[in-house]
This record gives structure tokens, C-alpha cells and sequence, in this order.
């Protein structure tokens, strides 16, 4: 498995990361790691004896406006352009080949680039916490975006993350006049309620839009 040693921001189109096909996958993968809940939330979280690391994507429009989102509660956009491949609850039940150190990625949600929409102008890559522990927690993690043919454009560790940082914006792609540019976030949100964490985004989104200057008369 390539390094997952942390990269420097980075913000480009997607051929100049050295991508070849239309075809990307965001994808995760980190080592079981048990957790021992302490206490009365034993009574609550009789469930949680693992970390349980999800992904997603949310499609926004040219307003920063939630279009759809993909996650493993719905794994499939409106049109089928991007496609969540399932759900791991603790990093080690999708079978030997998707192992922290295996060929296969845990999760992964899969962009066909040239099907997505015209009006969705922006999606998010988040990655979050189920049960609200820190990312960083894992005894070993990683989420990347590369191409079909193996080729990244990044790969983030997730152990270097901020210390309380349980739900996170990775990364974000808009679209060009011919290809999609990627800026690579590592932002900690304040929530890992997904559509809480995707307002989160759309906010920023919003704000980084540039404001027209006012004509002068």
C-alpha cells in the first residue's frame, strides 16, 4: 500500500495530479481498532466495540446548495454518477483482501466524472467518526482520491489530523471549463451528523465565492 505519510495543501486540476481517466475513486481504509466504552455509556453503546470510520460526497450546486449526497445510508446520487461500493463497520468485515494493509479499499465511493450533472458545480469528500471518537484514534488510517488505473492525487493520514477532530472535510472538487480542480482541505467540522457536516461545507463553499464589485456609476 502506498505511504500514507501527510501531504502539504495542494489545489489543482485533476490531469495536472497526474489522473488519467474520468473515472476516480475516494476511498478508505484503516486498521480495527477496539474501543471499551466506559461506565453508563455501556448501556448506550453496547454496539460499539470498534471504531467505525465512514466516507461521503456531497454534490452542491452553483449556489453551494446541497443537491444530493452519497453515503452508506444511500449508496447511489440521483442519476447514479457516483457510486458508494459499501458500508465497513469496523475495518476488518469486508474480508481479507480489504484489510488495512490490503489491496482492496474498506470503503469507496467511485465519481464517473462524465456523468455527473451540469448543475451540480462542487462536491465535498468527508470522512467521519459514526460514534464520534476521534479520527486520529485508529491505529492506522488513510483516505485517498486516484483514477482506475492506480494513479493519486492524494493520500491523507488519518493520525495526523487535529487531535479532537472526529469529522473531517477532505477534500473538494469544482468543476472547470474542462476538467475538475481539487483542493485538498483536512478541515475539522463541528459535527459527524452528515447533513450537519455537509451544511458545515456549504457555508464555506459559500464564502470562498467571490463578490462581484459594484459598479461604479
Amino acid at each position: 500500500m502506498p505511504t500514507t505519510a501527510s501531504l502539504p495543501l495542494l489545489s489543482e486540476n485533476l490531469k495536472a495530479l497526474g489522473l488519467t481517466t474520468d473515472t476516480i475513486a475516494f476511498g478508505l481504509n484503516y486498521e480495527f481498532t477496539k474501543t471499551e466504552p466506559k461506565g453508563m455509556m455501556k448501556r448506550f453503546k453496547k454496539n460499539q466495540s470498534a471504531i467505525d470510520i465512514d466516507i461521503a460526497c456531497i454534490l452542491y450546486d452553483d449556489n453551494c446548495t446541497i443537491n444530493d449526497m452519497v453515503w452508506f445510508k444511500q449508496l447511489r446520487d440521483k442519476t447514479e454518477s457516483i457510486r458508494h461500493q459499501g458500508d465497513s463497520l469496523n475495518g476488518k468485515d469486508r474480508g481479507e483482501q480489504a484489510l488495512y494493509d490490503g489491496p482492496l479499499d474498506q470503503e469507496q465511493i467511485r465519481l464517473y466524472l462524465h456523468k455527473i450533472p451540469a448543475h451540480i458545480n462542487k462536491i465535498g469528500l468527508l470522512a467521519s467518526s459514526y460514534y464520534g471518537q476521534p479520527l486520529g484514534k485508529v491505529k492506522a488510517g488513510e483516505v485517498h482520491l486516484s483514477d482506475d488505473e492506480g494513479n493519486r492525487a492524494f493520500t491523507v493520514n488519518l493520525k495526523k489530523l487535529p487531535r479532537d477532530c472526529h469529522s473531517a472535510w477532505i477534500a473538494s472538487l469544482q468543476r472547470g471549463v474542462d476538467d475538475w480542480h481539487l483542493t485538498l482541505q483536512n478541515l475539522p467540522l463541528s459535527t459527524n451528523d452528515l447533513q450537519g457536516a455537509a451544511q458545515e461545507v456549504a457555508h464555506e463553499l459559500a464564502r470562498a465565492i467571490p463578490v462581484p464589485q459594484a459598479v461604479r456609476t
